[in-house]
């Protein structure tokens, strides 16, 4: 896998958990004991996606992490789709908070595909939680279109795999980007089938749980780019921030994912929202 180059002060780390090893990229803090951050990424994404907003929380004070899914780049023995359901990878999450945080509560971020996955871990253990940012990711994906869109990942892989969708990717980047395409590039062509398949499948079956996280009391911020309409659009955002009692950001210039578009005026929601380290 290509590796991009990192901000200063973002590293590369394999954190050992009692799920097995993840990979993360973070920033710590220069202060002692500083609030701990973990920034789930989307169905597409991957840690590096991230990797502008770090260094811009750890100057804040709070230490980051972001991280892959185990298994989502390359076929492991024993892969199934089974292995990428949202609460397979929520209990990831969860472990992996629980050995980065020294037992204390976490600001949790998740975009998109990773927003139900954080909901998930948070809701089955709402004390690891001191809150909870959906980053465009609304209260569920069991409307027609959500349907047809996942329908297609699953079947992708019968078709030639994620990589047909180069075609489109290297489009959106630019020409003379050369460590980008290739990075896009090779995350296509590795993507886990089981990983497509299983978390597609998964995504179409989570039920909305705004409820449930009103009931568990866990502060909430709902974050999307202002052109971002595919998914959700701003209605099911303001809707779900309503019912929340959250605040909602939108962020100008940006699509559905604002994190990579505006990584400054992202970061700076996230900290307002979360108050002094």
């Amino acid at each position: 896998m290509i590796e991009l180059p990192l901000p200063p002060g973002v590293e590369r780390q394999v954190v050992d958990t009692p799920s097995g090893p993840i990979t993360t990229l973070t920033a710590k803090a220069s202060t002692t004991r500083p609030p701990t951050v973990v920034i789930v990424s989307g169905f597409f994404g991957t840690k590096e996606d991230f990797r502008e907003v770090l260094p811009i929380v750890a100057e804040a004070g709070y230490h980051g992490w972001a991280y892959d899914y185990p298994g989502q780049l390359g076929v492991r023995d024993g892969d199934t789709a089974g292995s990428f359901a949202i609460p397979a990878m929520a209990t990831q999450l969860q472990s992996l908070i629980r050995t980065v945080s020294d037992g204390n509560a976490v600001h949790v971020v998740g975009h998109c595909l990773g927003g139900f996955v954080a909901r998930h871990a948070v809701l089955d253990e709402p004390g690891m939680a001191r809150s909870l940012t959906l980053l465009a990711c609304g209260p569920s994906m069991r409307e027609a279109k959500h349907k047809m869109m996942l329908g297609g990942l699953k079947s992708m892989h019968k078709n030639g795999g994620t990589i047909t969708l180069w075609p489109i990717v290297k489009r959106l980047l630019a020409e003379d980007d050369t460590v980008m395409r290739e990075f896009w590039h090779a995350k296509l062509a590795t993507m886990n089938p089981h990983f497509v398949a299983g978390a597609a499948q998964s995504m179409g079956e989570e039920q909305d749980r705004t409820a449930e996280l009103i009931q568990a009391g866990i502060p909430s911020l709902v974050v999307h780019g202002k052109r971002d309409k595919r998914l959700w659009g701003p209605h099911a955002y303001q809707d779900m921030a309503n019912k929340l009692n959250a605040a909602l950001i939108v962020i100008d210039k940006a699509a559905h994912s604002p994190n990579m578009e505006q990584p400054e005026p992202t970061a700076r929601a996230l900290l307002d929202f979360w108050g002094p380290a």
